[in-house]
């Protein structure tokens, strides 16, 4: 049986300071992600295990390699019920390291099958040290720095190469190949060219499978690379919603439109988009109050400036369910409105019909208030072609 709050107790802080001693340096992606396992603990610890799923996200894109914070990232989607992606989890430890028995044990507790997991045989077998110490020692070695296989491949060609250096320095008296005497001269010639030929067939095609699997290494590293830039603009986008700077927050996802996200990445952004829309246009509507009060010149770009502001707070309002909207919402749609008559962007005719269609909104929605009575007195200076009043 998979006791889910047994499993979590099990994973332990790791301490840098000791591992420094143990290991001397440790490359500083490493100790982010370190860093980033620990804070997914202390979430662990306040049952919020959504927000550890994050953290260690965000530490396995830093170091891939990371087989504890996989296998916990795990046993968190099971104590969320999501059994399908904890599998996923143990599934792609296995995969990365078929030595993982960890993650065997935890898909066979999920599958039911009694496999001795005991508090006591685990405490007997040094677990948590030897396990970090392991990955540490695994992730420093260069092995890991691109496909073991290629040596291989690449040594095969040197062997290939050094047998038709050997050919042509044996003495004429043992040949490397033994041709009966009896045999034709031309005959002679004509196996060697053939040999020759068969030799430079399998060189080439070793050539060409040593550039694909180049090209394949080189495709999976700028994957990588732009996993963890994605990963970066993610922290970005944290620190600005953690710092209450919703409108910014806004303003720079909406740049991301339009572009290749990972998909996880994706989701952890749309979650902060969509949590950060409410208060975003309390930020938004006092900036273009601001800016639209300041114009003491009657200036058109700065009434554009306001208006711009308006647009965007009045956009993420209608992309709001009802429960959600602002009080504020008729204030904004009313003020929205002058600024972008006054601007008269992109045109004179566009910015009083935009206007026109939201003082009617107004009336619309809220027919018997002061602010329908205000709109229906713009309206009329728009139809007469009067200016709208600041």
């Amino acid at each position: 049986m998979f006791d889910v709050n047994e499993e979590l107790k099990r994973f332990k802080p790791i301490d840098l300071s000791d591992l420094r001693q143990k290991l001397g340096q440790i490359p500083e992606d490493m100790q982010d992600a370190i860093e980033l396992y620990n804070k997914a603990l202390d979430d662990v610890a306040g049952k919020n295990e959504d927000m550890a799923i994050i953290a260690l996200k965000k530490a396995i894109a830093i170091y891939p390699a990371f087989y504890e914070a996989m296998n916990l990232m795990g046993v968190c989607y099971k104590s969320l019920g999501d059994e399908e992606s904890a599998r996923y989890m143990f599934n792609k430890v296995i995969e990365m390291d078929d030595s993982s028995i960890r993650a065997q044990q935890y898909l066979d507790m999920l599958d039911g099958k009694d496999d001795g997991w005991s508090p006591g045989n685990m405490r007997g077998k040094k677990r948590d040290k030897n396990i970090v110490v392991s990955w540490l020692s695994r992730g420093l070695s260069p092995e890991k720095t691109a496909p073991f296989y290629l040596k291989y491949i690449l040594g095969f060609v040197i062997g290939v190469i050094a047998m038709g250096v050997l050919w042509l320095l044996m003495p004429a008296d043992k040949p490397l190949i033994q041709i009966s005497p009896k045999a034709d001269s031309s005959q002679q010639i004509q196996a060697l060219k053939n040999e020759n030929d068969r030799l430079n067939q399998v060189i080439d095609e070793l050539k060409a499978s040593l550039e694909q699997s180049s090209q394949k290494e080189k495709d999976l590293r700028d994957e990588l690379l732009q996993y963890q830039e994605w990963s970066k603009t993610l922290r970005q986008l944290d620190s600005l919603a953690a710092s209450g700077k919703y409108r910014d927050l806004i303003v720079e996802v909406e740049k991301l439109e339009g572009l290749t996200i990972p998909a996880d990445i994706e989701k952890e952004i749309m979650i902060l988009y969509d949590s950060g829309k409410p208060k975003a246009i309390d930020q938004i509507y006092e900036s273009a109050r601001s800016i639209y009060n300041s114009n003491t010149s009657r200036s058109k770009d700065v009434y554009k400036q306001a208006a711009d502001e308006y647009r965007l707070a009045i956009r993420l309002i209608e992309e709001l369910d009802d429960e959600s909207r602002p009080a504020t919402m008729i204030q904004i749609y009313y003020y929205g409105a002058k600024a972008i008559a006054l601007s008269e962007d992109p045109s004179k005719d566009e910015a009083n019909q935009e206007a026109l269609d939201i003082f009617n909104k107004i009336i619309e929605m809220a027919p018997n208030s002061d602010f329908a009575q205000y709109s229906r007195l713009r309206i009329n200076e728009i139809e007469s072609g009067r200016p709208v009043k600041h």
